[in-house]
């Protein structure tokens, strides 16, 4: 008599939530049950936050340097290959655009947010492969940071040490970018002991009319890059784009949250 009360149960089940088909790994499936009728991937990329955010709290900043040193120090031997097989003076970019409408949010104060603890405070959350943000702020308007992070695995111990306007004599090659009156650059440092430049971070945001996106009022857009030397493999700069992407989206929601919430109460 059991195996006809299962049978019912699972009719119910099928019959009370909607079906999802999708294709696995060349497979077909028809699945049901969750309240939510999404893809496989969707209910795993909750499931992969939470595990990956428990584990970044749990071992906090240093315990993460020190669970990843193998990691950092193959990270170390990538760069200084990237800088041996490089022209001197020869620059590739990465780059990540994102045009955003946020009802709070304009350039200014995404500007001021970014620069603001609470960027750190999100760090973690905005791409799993950020592993912790440490800034400073050592002269006005200029920032150091210590960073942990990757990007498709090779996971970098960094710092910044000089971010602020861009020093367009040190960086002929950034973009010039008249039209976004916020931007700022720094250097991407080893922390290995070697003090080498691998790299440079250049981010700009401005206003945008919302019109020509179909929207009745203003946004935003940010535009990242990051320049490496010409010997870092295209694979390697789109696994960076992608990471921009994530890590724009995540934070200028951030930025959003927490100006609804209040604790981020901009001058302007």
């Amino acid at each position: 008599m059991l195996f006809p009360t299962l049978l019912t149960a699972s009719a119910l089940l099928t019959a009370a939530s909607a079906e999802f088909t999708e294709t696995v790994q060349g497979y077909k499936y028809i699945t049901s049950g969750p309240s939510l009728s999404a893809s496989k991937e969707t209910y795993e990329l909750t499931a992969h936050k939470t595990a990956v955010k428990l584990l970044k709290d749990r071992l906090g900043a240093d315990g993460l340097a020190t669970l990843l040193e193998p990691d950092i120090k193959a990270a170390d031997v990538i760069w200084h290959e990237v800088i041996a097989n490089s022209t001197p003076g020869s620059w590739v970019p990465a780059d990540g655009r994102a045009v955003a409408f946020l009802p709070n949010i304009t350039a200014v104060r995404f500007a001021l947010w970014s620069q603001s603890p609470l960027a750190d405070a999100a760090n973690n959350d905005a791409n799993a492969e950020h592993y912790f943000k440490r800034t400073v702020e050592v002269s006005p308007g200029v920032l150091q940071a210590e960073i942990l992070e990757g990007w498709g695995g090779v996971t970098t111990l960094f710092s910044i040490l000089n971010y602020s306007t861009p020093n367009r004599t040190a960086y002929p090659f950034l973009y010039p970018l008249p039209e976004f009156p916020y931007q700022a650059a720094g250097d991407k440092v080893l922390r290995d002991g070697t003090n080498a430049v691998f790299g440079v971070l250049h981010i700009s945001v401005r206003d945008v009319d919302g019109a020509p996106y179909g929207e009745s009022k203003p946004g935003i857009e940010i535009a990242a890059s990051v320049w490496y030397g010409n010997g870092a493999q295209d694979e390697f700069l789109e696994a960076e784009r992608q990471h921009m992407v994530i890590e724009i989206i995540n934070l200028s929601i951030q930025a959003q949250k927490d100006f609804e919430s209040g604790v981020f109460n901009p001058p302007v």
